[in-house]
């Protein structure tokens, strides 16, 4: 009896949330087709529902005790009620004003995924219609993008993407970093969407973006604050924030993705910015190093330290003569007949950049090396390899500069060939370790295939009843008879038997057939 009763006070409280959550889900459908709609007994009752997870002690007094856990008891009403305030917030915008913060709170506590999908469309729909109000809950959108559910940092990538097309949100700050760090998702459909829109998108809407937050972003992608410049009040404050957007580690894995961040980056740039970019590099990070500025003993220091070496080698960020810059393409292709003079002038300038920076750049690189070698650092081959590209690539501004210092010229070739050698070293001591390992390897295949013939000899005395196998000339082997029935035997097979052999027919396969 007890059973049976519980069972029908279950089923009747089953069916009275589906039709309360029907009920909510109506009112809501209401107030989008009829934005004037009366709402003011229905809000209260929406409010009970939607803070009754709230950990208010005021907020639980008020409330009746079977309305207290909601949020746990009933996760559908609970999450269908928070649709509907959206909605009818989309029609008041006081009401709007009075709720945006609890949104806002509920997003960024929330375990029920796609209560926190909802939220995201709710509030990216805020901002369509209360741009000024949802301006300072845009980061609290923006770390959806670093959300645990593959399906939430999708639908927020999207819904951002289409708030930054039609400007009602900036490219700065902790949005800039989010989209930065969906280059690299562990999800296949995000990357994609995320190099689309720094391919296509972002180089039309913000061409100077990737440009003018490049060096930020390589301390931000390291969580570093070993520098000077990044301790003021200002930065600490926003210290938490971008630890939850940075990807830090001196791991192959987490340099791999923050390379790959830094080369979409690059491939964003006019060639004009590539070698300001060059100068930014070594100007706020080289030469900071050099003069004590960015602590270098510091883990995030040298992360960064070691990235700016590794952006300095790569290819994208190199710019030959012949390339010029974007600017003086355009003059180019307006002026038609004179192309090849403004051509010559467009490679003639290049080539005055390009001289002047690796004038300047090379002294910090210098003064850098001898800083790494007094304090025995690891980072030394790094720079040795990036000084090494750089010769490479700038070979004759270089030779230019060092006709005058024949002594800086001989430091360079004798360092050059120091860690050349150091390298040489190191690889053939990997190279004699791995002849080790594979010596090893064949001695104790050679062993096991000891054992292994041992193990036979010893079945096959068993076999035998104990006794060893005896040689083969020991064995009695049957003997052929000759074919002429025992006739003298030859040497040679006899006429007969190669003539019934040429006769025998032969059987050929079917692809021959």
């Amino acid at each position: 009896m007890l059973g049976s009763r519980r069972s029908k006070k279950l089923n009747s409280v089953s069916k009275k949330l589906s039709k309360a959550i029907t009920a909510v889900y109506t009112i809501g459908s209401c107030v989008i087709i009829y934005p004037s709609a009366d709402t003011t007994k229905i809000v209260p009752l929406l409010h009970t529902v939607i803070t009754s997870g709230s950990s208010d002690s005021k907020l639980k007094n008020k409330l009746p005790q079977a309305n207290a856990c909601l949020k746990q008891k009933a996760p559908p009403l609970y999450s269908q009620s928070w649709l509907t305030m959206a909605k009818i917030c989309l029609a008041d915008g006081k009401l709007a004003k009075r709720y945006i913060p609890l949104f806002a709170q509920e997003l960024e506590k929330s375990d029920c995924a796609a209560l926190r999908n909802n939220l995201v469309v709710a509030m990216t729909d805020f901002c369509v219609h209360y741009t000024a109000m949802i301006e300072c809950y845009i980061p609290k959108i923006t770390k959806r993008l670093r959300d645990p559910c593959e399906v939430v940092r999708r639908q927020t990538f999207i819904l951002l993407s289409r708030l930054l097309q039609r400007d009602y949100v900036k490219w700065r700050g902790v949005l800039f970093l989010g989209f930065l760090l969906s280059l690299v998702d562990e999800s296949e459909k995000i990357r994609r969407l995320a190099d689309f829109l720094f391919g296509n998108i972002l180089k039309v809407k913000a061409p100077l973006l990737a440009y003018n937050s490049f060096v930020e972003a390589i301390y931000v992608l390291n969580d570093c604050h070993a520098h000077n410049g990044h301790n003021n009040s200002d930065a600490k404050q926003s210290r938490t924030k971008d630890q939850a957007f940075s990807i830090r580690g001196n791991d192959e894995r987490a340099r791999s993705k923050r390379m790959q961040i830094y080369v979409t980056l690059l491939k964003q740039m006019a060639p004009e910015h590539l070698l300001a970019t060059f100068a930014k590099l070594c100007a706020e990070v080289l030469a900071a190093a050099s003069d004590g500025m960015l602590n270098i003993e510091d883990v995030t220091g040298q992360s960064v330290l070691q990235d700016a070496f590794q952006i300095l080698a790569c290819k994208e960020i190199r710019l030959s003569v012949s390339r010029g810059s974007s600017s003086e393409t355009v003059e180019m292709e307006e002026e038609g007949g004179d192309s090849n003079g403004a051509a010559a002038k467009g490679r003639a300038i290049t080539q005055a950049v390009r001289k002047g920076l690796i004038q300047n750049t090379i002294p910090i690189f210098i003064e850098l090396k001898r800083l790494l070698e007094s304090k025995n650092s690891p980072l030394t081959g790094s720079l040795m390899d990036c000084l090494r590209v750089l010769l490479k690539d700038y070979k004759n501004e270089i030779e230019e500069m060092l006709v005058a210092d024949k002594q800086l010229q001989k430091e360079l070739v004798y360092d050059m060939q120091k860690h050349e050698a150091a390298k040489a070293r190191s690889m053939a001591n990997q190279g004699e370790n791995v002849r080790d390992s594979r010596l090893e390897s064949r001695v104790v295949s050679a062993a096991a295939d000891a054992m292994a013939a041992k193990a036979a000899r010893s079945v096959l005395r068993e076999v035998n009843g104990g006794a060893a196998t005896p040689p083969l000339s020991a064995m009695s082997v049957p003997k052929l008879r000759s074919s002429l029935g025992g006739g003298k035997q030859s040497g040679r097979p006899s006429a007969d038997v190669l003539e019934s052999l040429r006769r025998r027919p032969t059987f050929m396969s079917d692809d021959d057939n």
